[in-house]
């Protein structure tokens, strides 16, 4: 009897720990997700979706995975923006964004606020809701898909720190075109040696990353298609000492400015993401930069690698 006890018990262990959640599935704690909770779901994540066009640019239309909002345009690109921890839909740089984005491109734009989900004091909690949000997420862009006339192709998803991660979650879920990460968070990421833990070079058919905090806040290795490193990844220039997140927030300022103007050049290629610019060397096409970080990505001629490039520690930031 205590052996068959004994084997029970280690069974049970080998199954882990599980959470099912209405229409997003169930979640366990087996690797490479061992090291965090189970995810919340979405009851308590309790994610919104607004949606802005040109024709509605200042107020959104709230829509679920139930429901097309009446200003989608299945033909139009749609990019999903989403903050990361401690924050929510409502921080100043996610509606900055959205209007870069409507000023450049006549495009469905949608803010994800997942506050429930990553505005708590629990770090590794927040971490492990990427995945229910990230789920959640995908089953909101399927819907507009399969409901709304839309095309995997046309979606795109860029989030900050954890937010990164949402979108990796939902890349593994659904079909898209793009995931950007602006500084996907390290902490309870970097350390683990199976990179679907979070954003992969599966989320989508293109994943570009901007890595501006590798020492504190962000991950330093390359986890995307193209990985830019600018002022090698860390320090970013007029950052003082990282105060507040400084070099974490520089990502998302970034990615905001190449939406405005494609000045992010890059023409050095590295081979290594620990020794930048130290391994890198010069990397152009014919007159044109190898790679342009942010918006342009993925007009790079180059679309595979790591990429070093000089910042101004002012704005716009790009140099040359």
């Amino acid at each position: 009897m205590l052996k068959l006890f004994v084997l029970l018990v280690s069974v049970a262990a080998s199954w882990g720990a599980e959470i099912c959640c209405p229409e997003i599935g169930c979640f366990n704690d087996n690797a490479p997700f061992n090291n965090l909770p189970l995810p919340d779901c979405m009851n308590v994540v309790n994610p919104h979706y607004d949606m802005y066009t040109s024709s509605n640019p200042n107020i959104g239309q709230r829509f679920d995975s139930g429901s097309v909002p009446p200003a989608y345009n299945g033909a139009r690109r749609t990019v999903f923006i989403v903050h990361g921890y401690q924050s929510s839909g409502s921080s100043s740089w996610l509606s900055s964004m959205k209007d870069a984005f409507l000023s450049r491109e006549d495009m469905n734009v949608v803010i994800v606020d997942w506050q429930g989900g990553a505005d708590i004091v629990n770090y590794n909690q927040a971490a492990s809701n990427t995945r229910s949000t990230g789920a959640y997420t995908a089953a909101v862009i399927n819907n507009l898909i399969s409901s709304g006339g839309g095309s995997g192709s046309r979606m795109w998803c860029t989030g900050h720190s954890l937010g990164s991660h949402v979108c990796g979650h939902t890349g593994m879920r659904t079909s898209l075109g793009r995931v950007t990460g602006m500084d996907p968070a390290g902490p309870s990421f970097e350390s683990n040696s199976d990179l679907t833990i979070g954003l992969n070079p599966t989320s989508a058919s293109l994943v570009d990353v901007i890595h501006s905090d590798t020492s504190t806040y962000g991950t330093l290795r390359n986890i995307g298609h193209l990985d830019f490193y600018p002022a090698g990844g860390h320090d970013q220039p007029g950052c003082v000492s990282d105060i507040a997140g400084c070099s974490h927030s520089r990502a998302h300022e970034y990615m905001e400015q190449s939406i405005r103007q494609d000045c992010f050049q890059s023409r050095s290629r590295c081979t290594s993401y620990t020794v930048i610019p130290g391994s890198c060397s010069s990397c152009t096409c014919g007159a044109l930069p190898c790679a342009y970080m942010g918006y342009g990505a993925d007009f790079s001629c180059q679309l595979s690698g790591i990429f070093y490039l000089d910042i101004s520690s002012n704005q716009p930031y790009c140099v040359g």
